[in-house]
């Protein structure tokens, strides 16, 4: 099982010390996150597609797919 302790937190950047952690999988490899970080980081990601949204008057699926 993967463990957080060494990594960075990619919300506040400072050192995971101790479990628990929260990782997410992408592209491009894994992020680390400590466990209040990481309901921040989602509460900002919500928020911003929130604001994108009313912005745009569109939602993602209504996005057009790429060919």
């Amino acid at each position: 099982m993967p463990t957080g302790v060494g990594h960075r937190c990619f919300y506040c950047e400072k050192s995971i010390t101790r479990e628990p952690a929260v990782t997410w999988n992408g592209a491009t490899g894994q992020v680390w996150l400590h466990p209040g970080c990481a309901g921040d980081f989602g509460a900002r990601l919500f928020a911003d597609v929130v604001r994108w949204q009313r912005q745009s008057g569109r939602r993602f699926h209504e996005l057009e797919r790429r060919k």
